[in-house]
């Protein structure tokens, strides 16, 4: 289901249409067919909009044809990708519909503004940095960019200066060469502890088991038994007597 915008944001919507110089008399019935957000993402998106994929439509079916391109070629790839209950809306011309596509639209390209506005202050910082550094110049070199060679300004640094680091990040390398052959050992170390430890415990199950006497002591001990058996009493006659 689409949102429901309150008045203020539907007058919010109706001012940023009229900032990217977005017409129409009725706002159902003219977007209808898709064109005039296909126009608009042009002006946001040039690159992902190709006008003769959407030509004017009057039949509904028509029209949802062209929203569904839309969605396929454009909304989805914007991360605003539309149910198909909601392209039958905007179809049909049903109200809600396209002033909740609009707004999520407005909200992006809102958005994206101010990633943009926070990449150009970090890039501006950077720049002030090595303006600040006397150890970094910038230089013109010719670069070729198709058949042309045009002049791009390009950041140096002094060759000792780099060498430098490349020492630093050769002695960081070595140190974590070091330690992995290092955590090597002590995990192989771990490794045989746990094994002769796993051998301990088998023998001490063995030893705690009953009836474990070894096979000699019992033979010994039941011939020891049988030869000591006590014989029977001698039977005196009495009859001499």
């Amino acid at each position: 289901m689409p949102r429901k915008l309150n008045d203020q944001q539907l007058q919010e919507l109706k001012e940023w249409l009229q900032l990217h110089e977005v017409l129409y008399k009725n706002l159902h019935r003219d977007f209808s067919d898709g064109l005039p957000v296909v126009n608009l993402l042009k002006k946001l998106y040039p690159k992902l909009i190709d006008l003769h994929n959407y030509p004017p439509r009057n039949n509904t079916q028509l029209k949802l044809n062209n929203w569904e391109t839309l969605n396929l070629k454009v909304l989805s790839k914007i991360g605003l990708q539309q149910s198909k209950q909601m392209l039958e809306r905007l179809a049909k011309a049903i109200p809600g519909a396209i002033e909740s596509l609009l707004y999520d639209i407005m909200m992006l390209e809102r958005e994206q503004q101010q990633q943009r506005s926070g990449d150009h202050q970090i890039i501006g910082e950077q720049e002030k940095l090595w303006a600040e550094n006397d150890e970094i110049m910038t230089v013109t070199v010719n670069k070729r960019v198709g058949d042309a060679l045009i002049q791009v300004p390009q950041k140096m640094i002094l060759y000792s200066l780099y060498e430098e680091a490349m020492k630093q990040c050769l002695a960081k390398d070595n140190y974590i060469t070091a330690a992995q052959q290092k955590i090597t050992h002590l995990e192989n170390v771990i490794q045989l502890k746990v094994e002769r430890i796993d051998e301990l415990c088998g023998q001490l199950a063995k030893l705690s088991m009953p009836n474990t006497l070894p096979s000699n002591i019992s033979e010994r001990f039941r011939i020891s038994s049988t030869t000591l058996k006590p014989e029977p009493p001698e039977v005196v006659s009495l009859v001499d007597s």
